[in-house]
This record gives structure tokens, C-alpha cells and sequence, in this order.
């Protein structure tokens, strides 16, 4: 088959752009022409060409005709039902929190939606348009992610690994592991940047702190797999409790329970060098790459062409769509900066409250500084006034003792 994978985006290292590398590469495997078309290019892509994948950013150059069209947003899903009338299409569906992951409410554009974890399933359900649902999971090379070496018993290392931990979930996490003896280090945008070499760091350490794909890549690597970043935090990963962390994509929102800092000292403690090992055989079962293109490859091969073309504006809903995710992606970054404002500003706050507080203390400095000049100068007074009367006193006895033998002297004549 020639498939077509189209994303708005395959610009940074993300869980949605490493899904569509992914996904590209093992069809390829299977012997099936692969091309991702991508609205926004940079990093990921440019990861995507060295590894052989054809990519392209101009619609000029995407084929003139493809079997399938593999669409991993409801902007790509829009613009090509239009540039591919009659060709089939599924979308894969890889969050709930943005309206860009919900297949198009327009019947006839996507026939089948990918689902990679229980709640965008339930959520494509749910919708007005609801074309069959197939329930796949997030997949992983587990060629590439494979266990480096045995776990130590202590801990020693904890990787934390994504793009959105911060503020005082972090300062959280780092407390427990510090406590622990557990040295850990941050790698993501909030931290210096992403790496293009995860399984390198998760080989070096003994836990990965994460959620989504890279807790499936900790698996796969045979690393203790932690779920916790900035939607919550649901423990360890293991056999009896995978079922239930998968099917919300381990993110966090398992289970209705904070992830504070009691929670994170027990959870450390119970830390066993066997998860590793029985992660690996989950992801080896449950998560395989090839595994999961070839459930795809299936999927496409049953999917029949439009009967008809879509009724419908579907370029300009796809330029609104993007101007809509264009909008909510300002926004999150606006709301980022104006957290990060508030947090500066506070640290000013502070500051200036130990400020005044220094300046409090010098003041009460100065002021007792002063008393004590007071005093000094008072007794300082005190002694010049005994003097002064000291001196009068010697004044007068001298006076006296010179005055006697004049006395003497008169007494003589009288």
C-alpha cells in the first residue's frame, strides 16, 4: 500500500510526533510506502529524514494518488479528505485535552479512529460523529528500547523525562528522591531542551519519571517505570497494576489520588530491581512496534474508498482549525509565561519583604546605636561636671593653703 501519515506538526520532539515516526518506519518495515506530510517542520522531522522516511512540508509534492491516508489530527484528517476526495482515511486520536484530537464532526471524512488509550476512546465515542473506534496501544521499538544492564538494589539514578513537569510537582518529585539518596536529573523543554537519545539516558539509570510514551519507553529499556508529571502522579508500574495505568495512557488520572509527598517517600521505598525486568516482558507483549503496524496495515487494507467526495468547506475548516490550535498553543504559552511572571514576582516579594526586614534590623541598630551614643555622651557630661567641680575644689584648697601665712603674717601686726 501507499499510505500517506499527515500531522499539523512534525516540528519537536513530542509524544504525537514520535508516534508518527514510529508508525512510519515499521510500515515501511512491512514493505509499504510511507510518506508524512506535516504542516510545520523542524527537529522531529529532520530525525525522521535520517532514518529514511520521505517527508514533505509542500502538498505539491505528496503523490498524486494513495491507498490510505493515516491522519493524526483533525487539521490533516480536513485538508486531505479534500486534496484525496475518495481516498479512505483513519485518524488516530493521541489526547482529550484539545479539540485538534477529535475526529471531524463532517460525516464521511474519517472512517475509522485509532484510539491508544481508554479515555480517547470513550471521548470519540461520545461525540456526535462517532466512526468505529479501534483500540490500539501506544507502541514502542522495542529493538531500540532494550534493557542496558541489571537495576541496583539501592535505587541510585531517576531520570525525569518529559516536557512539562515544573514548579512545585517537580520540587516535590526531587525532594522524595533526594531524601531517598536517589540522584536524579530532568531532561525536556523545561529543562535545557529534549534529548534525540532517550534510551541512552534510560539505560544509565535505574527509574524513569514520567507519563505517556516514555513510560512505555522505560518499560521497554527495562527500567522501574514511575508515573507522575503535571496532571498527577499514579505510582509504579507493575503486572497487577498495568491494566488499569494503560488504559489511561499512564497519565496520571488513574486514579483518584494525590501523588503528594508521603505518597512519593513510601512509593521510593518500595522501589524492587525486579520491575525492570518484568516491564520489559509488558512492553515486549503488550506495546511492540511491529506488532501495532501491523494491526494498521489490517485496518487500512478493510477501509473502502468514499462512495462520494465530502460535502463541505473542508480547506477552510482545516485553516481554522489550525488557526484555532495556533490560538490555544499562544495561549498555553502565555499562560506559562504569566505563571513564571507571577512566580518572579513573588520572588521579588520576597526580597523585598527580607529587605525591609534587613533594613528593620538596621534600624533597630541605629536606634540602639543612638541610645548608647546618649548614654556615652551623658557620662561623658557627668565626667566633665565632676571634673569641672574637682577642679574648683583643688582651686579652693589651694587658695587656702596659700592664704594661711598671709594670715599668720596680719595676726603678727594686729
Amino acid at each position: 500500500m501507499q499510505i500517506l501519515l499527515a500531522t499539523h506538526q512534525l516540528s519537536w520532539i513530542g509524544g504525537a510526533d514520535t508516534y508518527t515516526l514510529t508508525v512510519a518506519e515499521h510500515l515501511q518495515r512491512l514493505g509499504h510506502g510511507v510518506t508524512i506530510f506535516a504542516a510545520e517542520l523542524g527537529e522531529m522531522s529532520d530525525i525522521a529524514r535520517r532514518s529514511g522516511v520521505v517527508v514533505t512540508a509542500d502538498e505539491r509534492a505528496l503523490p498524486e494518488g494513495v491507498d490510505v491516508v493515516y491522519a493524526q489530527d483533525s487539521y490533516a484528517a480536513l485538508l486531505l479528505a479534500d486534496r484525496y476526495p475518495r481516498t479512505p482515511q483513519a485518524m488516530a486520536i493521541h489526547a482529550d485535552e484539545y479539540d485538534l484530537w477529535l475526529q471531524p464532526q463532517l460525516p464521511g471524512v474519517t472512517a475509522a479512529v485509532v484510539a491508544l488509550h481508554d479515555r480517547v476512546a470513550k471521548r470519540a465515542r461520545a461525540a456526535a460523529v462517532a466512526p468505529e473506534v479501534v483500540r490500539l496501544r501506544q507502541p514502542v521499538d522495542t529493538m531500540r528500547f532494550s534493557p542496558r544492564g541489571p537495576l541496583h538494589d539501592p535505587p541510585r539514578r531517576a531520570l525525569l523525562l518529559g516536557n512539562y513537569l515544573e514548579g512545585d510537582q517537580l520540587g516535590l518529585v526531587t525532594q522524595a528522591c533526594e531524601e531517598a539518596g536517589i540522584e536524579w536529573e530532568q531532561v525536556g523543554y523545561k529543562n535545557g531542551g529534549p534529548t534525540r537519545e532517550p534510551e541512552r539516558l534510560m539505560g544509565d539509570v535505574d527509574i524513569v519519571i514520567g507519563k505517556a510514551r516514555v513510560i512505555v519507553e522505560a518499560m521497554a529499556s527495562g527500567r522501574a517505570a514511575y508515573v507522575y508529571d503535571h496532571n498527577g502522579g499514579d505510582g509504579w508500574v507493575t503486572s497487577e497494576r498495568y491494566e488499569l495505568l494503560e488504559a489511561d495512557n499512564f497519565g496520571g488520572q488513574a486514579e483518584p489520588v494525590a501523588a503528594d509527598l508521603d505518597r512519593l517517600r513510601a512509593d521510593l521505598q518500595a522501589y524492587r530491581p525486579d520491575m525492570g525486568a518484568a516491564n520489559r516482558q509488558l512492553a515486549v507483549a503488550n506495546h511492540s512496534a511491529n506488532k501495532h503496524a501491523q494491526d494498521l496495515a489490517l485496518l487500512f487494507q478493510r477501509l473502502s474508498p468514499r462512495p462520494q467526495p465530502v460535502n463541505g468547506p473542508l480547506r477552510e475548516l482545516a485553516r481554522l482549525v489550525r488557526v484555532q490550535t495556533d490560538i490555544d498553543r499562544r495561549a498555553s504559552s502565555l499562560s506559562v509565561e504569566a505563571l513564571q511572571a507571577r512566580e518572579r514576582e513573588q520572588g521579588v516579594r520576597v526580597e523585598l519583604a527580607e529587605a525591609h526586614a534587613r533594613l528593620a534590623g538596621l534600624d533597630a541598630r541605629v536606634r540602639a546605636f543612638e541610645e548608647r551614643t546618649k548614654e556615652l555622651d551623658a557620662a561623658a557630661q557627668g565626667a566633665l561636671e565632676r571634673e569641672r567641680s574637682l577642679r574648683e575644689q583643688r582651686r579652693v584648697r589651694l587658695a587656702l593653703a596659700l592664704g594661711r601665712p598671709l594670715d599668720a603674717v596680719r595676726r603678727l601686726f594686729r
